[in-house]
């Protein structure tokens, strides 16, 4: 059986937790006395006047624990792209821990704007928060394999003259040793792109981690104004 969202007019089935075209949640009130249809007709009426869903007194926002990831993953690609954009720079770049808390905390408020009502948890801001650090991780990976295909000689340069001066610096044997060992491995093409794997391993953690504990973050903020 269909019925109308109280808030697009849009005749939608009454299984769908959420309106598949403005994304405003559905609420149903069952009555013992049978007067559903009546109830849902003047809920309706009122939806048509009003912008946005009238809770009852006491009650909390719209309880769920899934992710409605047709809602989030545009969200969580935008900023995900954006925290790519702003890692790669060569200042800005320094902070990208800080980014990525950011980019997981706007991705879950761009989910609750285009899922209002909802109280996003903790646990549902860090898989949301998750997805766009794993995006922008992707993209800065294509990013770095392109550059170091195309600037492997000058990368290998640089990476031997850091570790010259390295070694130069420290006066103990036998981390002079270990270094001049690490710096021929890196003279080799397997050397060079075991350290590049490392590298992105890292990377992978860093991005994943931080922007999951922005998204928990982003949670907390927007669940404490949702109940506000």
């Amino acid at each position: 059986m269909d019925h109308l969202c109280y808030k697009c007019q849009t005749s939608i089935d009454e299984s769908l937790p959420f309106c598949p075209h403005c994304g405003a949640p559905q609420i149903r009130v069952a009555t013992p006395d049978n007067e559903a249809p009546e109830s849902q007709h003047s809920s309706q009426a009122q939806g048509s006047q009003s912008a946005s869903p009238v809770w009852p007194v006491g009650s909390p926002p719209y309880l769920t624990r899934s992710v409605q990831w047709e809602f989030a993953w545009k969200g969580a690609l935008l900023t995900g792209l954006t925290a790519f954009v702003l890692t790669a720079m060569p200042v800005v770049g320094f902070g990208c821990c800080l980014w990525m808390l950011g980019t997981g905390a706007l991705a879950v408020g761009l989910y609750q704007r285009r899922v209002p009502g909802v109280n996003i948890t903790p646990g549902m801001g860090m898989r949301i928060g998750a997805l766009s650090g794993t995006i922008a991780f992707v993209v800065s990976t294509l990013w770095n394999v392109y550059q170091f295909t195309r600037n492997t000689q000058e990368i290998r340069s640089i990476l031997s003259e850091q570790m010259q001066k390295t070694i130069s610096s420290n006066p103990d044997p036998r981390v002079q040793e270990i270094m001049r060992q690490f710096m021929n491995n890196l003279n080799t093409p397997q050397g060079l792109a075991t350290f590049f794997v490392i590298i992105l391993i890292i990377m992978a953690v860093v991005f994943v981690i931080f922007s999951a504990a922005g998204g928990a973050l982003g949670a907390s903020m927007f669940g404490r104004r949702n109940v506000q």
